[in-house]
């Protein structure tokens, strides 16, 4: 059986074409690839500035939450006063003790506190 140079074109020239279409295969792979990375860091970068601004709004409001809070803690006659009761349980050596704490509802500042001691357990 004879082999034909031009049978070796047409093969070769089969072959060129595969490997051609798997180059394109990959290349159109290839920038889906690297567009969606794009995008992905797009979004990113977008969501960094906004965390950003959102800490530097954040920082502006704990600042201004401490200006209003010593204005309050100046101004504040603690009139309207809330109590906190609880309990520390005795022990052999220790006395059961009943605290009160007294807080204003206004400004939250602990004004006073009480406690009152038990038998031992």
């Amino acid at each position: 059986m004879s082999h034909h140079h031009y049978e070796d074109v047409i093969d070769t020239s089969k072959k060129k074409k595969k490997i051609d279409s798997e180059i394109q295969k990959l290349q159109t792979e290839k920038e889906k690839i690297e567009k969606a990375e794009e995008i992905k860091n797009k979004e990113a970068l977008e969501l960094s500035k906004t965390l950003q601004k959102l800490r530097e709004v954040q920082h502006k409001t704990e600042l201004a939450i401490i200006e209003t809070k010593k204005k309050l803690h100046k101004l504040c006659t603690h009139e309207k006063i809330r109590t906190e009761n609880h309990t520390v349980p005795g022990g052999y050596l220790n006395q059961r003790e009943y605290i009160t704490d007294y807080y204003c509802e206004l400004c939250g500042v602990k004004v006073d506190r009480k406690v009152e001691y038990g038998g031992f357990e």
